[in-house]
């Protein structure tokens, strides 16, 4: 392997063998990552090295070159041991599937110093403009939740621009910039997923040359310029939205993993040190979660395998089909979270401890399920409304 590479020759299973192997080093650091509010240099550093940065970057670059699934795979492994890091696996590793949708040119320059690129985004504004000018745009205020920033090469802020002569529908555009040009601002004190560093960005009155711009419609729809660049790769030709909204599935369900793993072995060790059998009841709630996980896990190869699918054979979804993935999007979320919640609330006051690791999970998991991508009301709603025919 290369200084500047990944490590070649990998596929599914090595990758997810390589998640697996790192678990325990994520484990062990935690609760320091959570206290720091971002990754460690030596976490990041692993996922480098081990190319779970890099699984979506295509071959050409150096990176893994590999499938959707896989890097969700991995990041559901990482979850049982670490959300944040899980997270920055999945949602903002698989940003590369973004960066290389941009223009030949534009990939050329991101990835001219190599595969270890980390591409960090910003969507989320209440006062950020951007507008258009001769040559480009003009970016000013403050974006939210850029995850992985304090790490990133690179920044793709998203947004409408007001003044633009033929907006595309929606109107949006995405801009890629250095973290460099930016401030950061350190705003991120939450209760969960602490581990991300989603922090705020400010842009200062920021030329972007219109090279560097994109339409999201033209971005995210299939076969964008970009696309031409990586011939086979199916991520690059079909419509990426329902894929880039459900790689939280493998955080969300591998943190609900974890934090049941957990509690099964918090019981084991109160009977083993010589405490009564835990009553019928705790383990009658103990066999009901394991059942929703059961159930989750379910859904997940079904959203994997929808997905992918439709990948293979080139095509997007149908109006049904990304409804019903939405819906089965939520009712995972909504699954881990029961199933959690009922463990942490008859585990004792011992749960209430920050450095209880069941207690990360739960506070993790009620995080990530609070996104927007998994937002119980929208999806169902939109998936009954479709399913009664009804105009919404």
């Amino acid at each position: 392997m290369s200084a500047r590479g990944a490590p070649a020759g990998a596929g599914h299973e090595e990758v997810c063998a390589r998640a697996e192997a790192l678990s325990e080093r994520w484990r062990a650091r935690a609760g320091e990552t959570e206290r720091a509010r971002s990754l460690s240099r030596e976490t990041l550093a692993e996922l480098f090295d081990a190319g779970l940065l890099q699984i979506l970057v295509p071959t050409r670059y150096g990176g893994l070159g590999l499938g959707w699934p896989t890097m969700v795979a991995a990041s559901r492994i990482a979850a049982r041991a670490c959300a944040s890091t899980a997270w920055v696996m999945s949602v903002v590793g698989g940003h590369a599937g973004i960066a290389c949708r941009f223009s030949r040119a534009c990939q050329e320059e991101m990835f001219a110093e190599g595969p270890r690129q980390l591409f960090s985004t910003a969507s989320v504004t209440a006062t950020g403009t951007i507008r258009k000018e001769d040559g480009g745009f003009r970016v000013s205020g403050t974006w939210r939740f850029s995850s992985g920033i304090d790490h990133a090469t690179w920044l793709i802020v998203t947004g409408p621009c007001e003044n633009h002569p033929a907006p595309p529908e929606p109107n949006r555009f995405l801009l890629a910039v250095r973290p460099s040009q930016v401030r950061v601002e350190d705003t991120w004190h939450v209760t969960g997923m602490r581990g991300t560093g989603s922090k705020d960005v400010v842009f200062d009155h920021l030329f972007v040359p219109d090279g560097w711009g994109v339409a999201l419609p033209e971005c995210f729809g299939a076969r964008p310029e970009g696309a031409e660049v990586h011939p086979g790769a199916y991520l690059f030709e079909v419509p990426f939205i329902p894929y880039a909204t459900s790689s939280i599935i493998g955080p969300i369900l591998g943190c609900a993993e974890g934090a049941y793993q957990e509690y099964v072995t918090a019981l084991r060790q109160r009977s083993g040190a010589g405490a009564s059998v835990p009553p019928g009841t705790v383990q009658e709630r103990l066999a009901e979660s394991a059942a929703e996980l059961t159930c989750a896990r379910l859904l997940y190869d079904s959203l994997l395998h929808t997905l992918h699918e439709a990948g293979e054979a080139r095509r997007g979804l149908s109006p049904g089909e990304w409804l019903t993935l939405k819906r089965d999007r939520a009712y995972l979320a909504r699954l881990c979270v029961n199933a959690v919640q009922r463990l942490v609330l008859h585990l004792g006051a011992s749960s209430g401890f920050e450095s209880n690791p069941l207690q990360r999970h739960w506070r993790d998991l009620q995080s990530m399920t609070s996104h927007i991508d998994v937002n119980w009301d929208q999806a169902m709603l939109a998936y009954a409304s479709h399913e009664l025919g009804l105009s919404r």
